[in-house]
């Protein structure tokens, strides 16, 4: 699944993030037909930098993803938006 191949590279910050804190990260990736990542973009940033610097860090990680299937494409590229959500309670190693 796409939304996993991009959330499997978050390295996900522990320090300056409040406990029972949940903040979320909007992209909108784009990738071309052959499977390139093309764009990563913020379009919805949380409050928090640190939370904001570790998620746009996930596009010098991620470079390619499986091309599109062929029955879902009519164009050179699609575009999704993947949603990154930190919940400090989880991000903290117990």
């Amino acid at each position: 699944m796409l939304h996993d191949r991009f959330y499997s590279a978050w390295i996900q910050p522990t320090t300056n993030v409040a406990s029972g804190t949940k903040i979320s990260t909007l992209v909108k990736v784009r990738i071309e037909k052959d499977g390139r990542v093309s764009s990563f973009e913020i379009i919805r940033p949380s409050e928090n930098v640190v939370v904001n610097e570790s998620v746009a860090a996930i596009a010098k990680r991620v470079t390619q993803v499986d091309p599109l299937p062929a029955e879902l494409g009519n164009g050179d590229h699609y575009d999704v938006k993947i949603n990154f959500e930190l919940n400090s309670e989880q991000a903290v190693a117990k």
